[in-house]
């Protein structure tokens, strides 16, 4: 099995958007999109836990761990090899001490690109959460994260921000000219809700998050519009169903608003 690219790590990391910790066992050792709203609870019962064998503990490394493992084909040695010899990733100091040199940073020293694995800190050198970079801008570097809030979800930070501890880049393979697209904040508008790391979306919008405003949609049966993450009248119409059914102003734009409303019935 071969690595796999920074592309395929993402977007089998974007799978599991939304995605809730479990009250219990129940419905942990599943990957199925239907169970990821079920059993909410704060218990550090995972999908993740469960796969990398730390069930019961906080499972952002997990994620990662998860993604990286699921990109490369479900396939364990590959993975590791992937991440520097330290699959599955389960504490957060361990892939940045593993990481060669050259191949990870501090905050300041290093440019985040999408794939980075992300480390974070609550005083400057314990590491305490993990995740990984889907996009960046000249301002914000774009997360998706696990065990965030008890779920997975996708977060925003000034490049400055003191809780980013720093990046390794993992040892991904090149990209090839089938690669997968990289989710990226290029196709936002400029308002992004920095506390619940969201965009407003809007038509002509593109990117992952449209995406997961599409799938909420197709759940609750308003269009059956492909899920192509592209912000078009279908989209429009099917936003404006929705806050019809949520109780929200009817504009057919995701803003802060509807964007809680969603996170909050999910």
């Amino acid at each position: 099995m071969s690595k796999c690219t920074a592309a395929q790590a993402v977007n089998a990391f974007d799978y599991y958007m939304g995605y809730y910790e479990k009250a219990s066992s129940l419905y942990a050792s599943s990957r199925d999109k239907s169970v990821f709203s079920l059993n909410k609870g704060s218990a550090n019962y995972t999908y993740f836990g469960y796969l990398c064998g730390v069930q019961g503990q906080p499972s952002c490394a997990a994620t990662v761990s998860t993604a990286i493992y699921d990109a490369c084909g479900e396939n364990k040695a590959t993975a590791k090899e992937v991440m520097w010899g330290v699959w599955p990733y389960v504490a957060c100091n361990q892939l940045y001490d593993a990481a060669p040199s050259n191949m990870k940073g501090r905050r300041g020293a290093w440019s985040p690109k999408p794939g980075d694995v992300i480390v974070f800190s609550d005083n400057g050198s314990t590491r305490t959460h993990t995740g990984m970079v889907y996009a960046v801008d000249g301002t914000y570097v774009y997360t998706m994260e696990g065990n965030s809030a008890n779920m997975c979800r996708k977060r925003s930070y000034p490049l400055s921000s003191t809780y980013i501890y720093g990046y390794v880049r993992p040892n991904y393979a090149a990209a090839s000219p089938d690669d997968p697209d990289l989710p990226g904040a290029d196709n936002y508008g400029p308002v992004v809700y920095a506390d619940i790391g969201l965009h407003e979306l809007s038509k002509g919008c593109a990117g992952p998050e449209v995406k997961t405003i599409q799938r909420i949609i197709f759940a609750r049966g308003i269009n059956h519009e492909a899920v192509d993450g592209e912000f078009g009248p279908k989209t429009k119409a099917g936003v404006i169903e929705l806050q019809k059914q949520l109780g929200l102003t009817q504009d057919g734009v995701v803003g802060k608003d509807t964007w809680k409303k969603v996170l909050t019935a999910l």
